[in-house]
């Protein structure tokens, strides 16, 4: 549950807070994000699973929109404290993949409990929760969020695949852009891919 403590822990310093998994980048920086955060009573914006896919979930939790008010802090308060046991349970499997974390827990809040049911803005998975296959063969658009989903091996190979094939710095984002902040790549500097593969077969071996 570190990610509902990493955001409990900055919930009072900000407005909203966009929650981001580190398998999941910016890829269209064009679009603001926050043109789909919660608004009137809803306090949380969150993107559906992709219809393409066999795996599916209700929503995913990788990437989402809180506003920090007092419904929200209630909601990852009930988080923290609800028993994964009772949600098993409750679960059934028109819901999708059970994932046994806090995208479970969430899910049986949003549409269980009255505190927070019809509370949420739940978005179409291409709004912010795009996949590779959506850059070449599935429902084709451009991201604004890219998120790599699977193994670790499918996720390091697609990752490493995304990076070549668009010729992009190690954190998928363009040179034009990072040249406004002063960044700039190597020539003889190896791809993020080639270390994450490496360190990944080294764990292997330990």
């Amino acid at each position: 549950m570190n990610k509902i403590c990493f955001i409990q822990a900055y919930f009072d310093l900000f407005d909203y807070i966009i929650w981001l998994d580190d398998d999941a980048f910016f890829w269209d920086f064009e679009k603001d994000i926050m043109d789909f955060a919660p608004k009137n009573e809803h306090f949380l914006s969150i993107c559906k699973s992709p219809n393409f896919k066999n795996l599916k979930t209700y929503f995913s939790s990788g990437q989402f929109i809180i506003k920090t008010n007092d419904r929200a802090k209630e909601f990852l308060d009930s988080v923290l404290t609800l028993e994964m046991e009772i949600v098993k349970k409750w679960w059934n499997h028109d819901l999708g993949y059970f994932t046994n974390g806090d995208q479970d827990l969430m899910t049986y809040l949003a549409l269980s409990d009255n505190r927070f049911s019809n509370k949420l803005s739940l978005y179409n998975y291409k709004y912010f929760n795009s996949r590779v296959e959506n850059l070449i063969s599935e429902d084709v658009h451009i991201p604004l969020i890219l998120h790599f989903t699977g193994t670790v091996d499918v996720k390091i190979r697609n990752y490493a695949w995304v990076q070549q094939e668009y010729r992009l710095h190690s954190s998928l984002i363009s040179d034009k852009y990072l040249a406004n902040y002063n960044i700039f790549r190597k020539k003889n500097e190896k791809s993020i891919s080639k270390k994450i593969i490496a360190k990944f077969r080294l764990w292997l071996r330990l």
